[in-house]
């Protein structure tokens, strides 16, 4: 099946606003990997992730609200149809963001506003692996949004946090639906 979550790190906003802008409530829950809909931990950098696996995906205006006076960095990942991306948003602007759709190419990649120096580097190394493979079904530039996130502050989204203990992911609940529930762009959801 393969994962289809949406990570979104947050610095610079208290933690108590990010869950009311977000429309969740932490519970006294804690689980070792995040599996329930949405889960939220402090990463060891200071920014607050949270973990989205219920395919709820948060609209332009929430994002707005979100990275007002801070900032966003998402991270989309679908591995049954090989879509991810990554945005980022400071203070209510998004300022650029990189794609990727398996679909449209193997050596797909989009890339909008002014997007870091790292992408190239991780944009090299990935093509160069992808290069290297005889196997087409390995798809390496999926991992250049993923990588970009990670070098941006967030973490992997199929790796455990680093020295977060046993049970790190507070389990959040949604209170609100600030988010409307929007079809993954795959039409057959």
């Amino acid at each position: 099946m393969g994962y289809r979550v949406l990570l979104i790190t947050i610095a610079g906003k208290p933690l108590g606003a990010i869950h009311k802008e977000y429309g969740v409530e932490p519970t006294d829950e804690y689980e070792e990997i995040a599996e329930s809909p949405v889960t939220g931990l402090t990463l060891q950098n200071g920014r607050y992730l949270l973990y989205d696996n219920d395919g709820i995906f948060p609209e332009d205006g929430l994002l707005a609200r979100l990275s007002k006076n801070a900032s966003l960095t998402l991270c989309q990942v679908n591995e049954t149809v090989m879509y991810s991306t990554v945005h980022a948003w400071e203070n209510g602007v998004e300022v650029w963001s990189v794609f990727h759709d398996a679909n449209q190419g193997i050596d797909h990649l989009e890339t909008t506003g002014n997007v870091p120096d790292l992408l190239d580097r991780i944009r090299e190394n990935q093509i160069s692996l992808q290069g290297d493979c005889d196997d087409v079904c390995v798809d390496f530039i999926f991992d250049i949004p993923v990588e970009l996130f990670v070098t941006c502050g967030g973490i992997r989204y199929d790796e455990d946090p680093e020295n977060a203990g046993p049970k790190p992911w507070q389990v959040l609940s949604r209170v609100s639906k600030t988010t409307k529930k929007r079809k993954w762009w795959w039409p057959f959801d």
